[in-house]
Formats: C-alpha cells, structure tokens, sequence
C-alpha cells in the first residue's frame, strides 16, 4: 500500500517526488519544484494559473460579501435568533412562576387570545 501513494518526479523519474503541484497535482521533486506566494508548483505557468485563480476569487468574494442581498441575510438570520430566544423565555415563563415575566407572558397570551 505505501509503495502506491510513492512517484517518481515527472522530469526525474528516477527521483521520488517531494511535492504534488498545487494547480495540477504532478509529482515533481525539491529539485523541480517552482514555490510561488500561493503554494509550490510544477512549473511557472502552473503558478501563475493559480495566481490568477486566487486574484478571481477573491474578487469575486468581496462584491459577493458586500451586496444586499448578504445584509438583508444577516438582519433576517438576527431577527430570526431573536425570535427564537423570546420564544423560549416565554414558554419558560409560562412553566415555571418567574415574578413580573410570568404576568406579563399570561397579559401578552390573553391579548393574542391564545
């Protein structure tokens, strides 16, 4: 089984290999490997693909994190918590004698008509 995850460098195939490329997964050895800001590759057009990829991507996250849609997310999801956290005082209001935030759970149910 170790000897399957083992390769040989795909410039030296005599030398085992040290590192997979980050971009496209080739074996190469100490000797071959191009280290880049981002990781260590097999070459440098490998390095400068995933350069590329992160600048994308980390574009594309900071217009994604400040739209609209993402703050009316976070206001719904906060809303949301608040619900459920009155949600649950109230219904341990109601089961246990808590003094003035029982009466004010059974005047708030009895004006709900619940």
């Amino acid at each position: 089984m170790v000897e399957a995850l083992r390769s040989g460098c795909i410039n030296h195939p005599g030398v085992e290999a040290t590192v997979r490329c980050k971009q496209c997964g080739t074996p190469v050895c100490d000797t071959c490997v191009e280290s880049g800001p981002t990781g260590r590759f097999c070459s440098p057009a490998c390095r400068q693909k995933h350069e590329a990829f992160m600048q994308r991507a980390q574009q594309r996250d900071g217009r994604a994190r400040s739209g609209v849609f993402v703050k009316l997310r976070g206001l719904i999801g906060s809303i949301m918590i608040i619900l459920v956290v009155l949600l649950v005082i109230g219904v341990a209001a109601m089961l246990f004698p808590i003094p003035m935030l029982s009466d004010l759970v059974f005047q708030l149910r009895g004006m709900l008509n619940i």
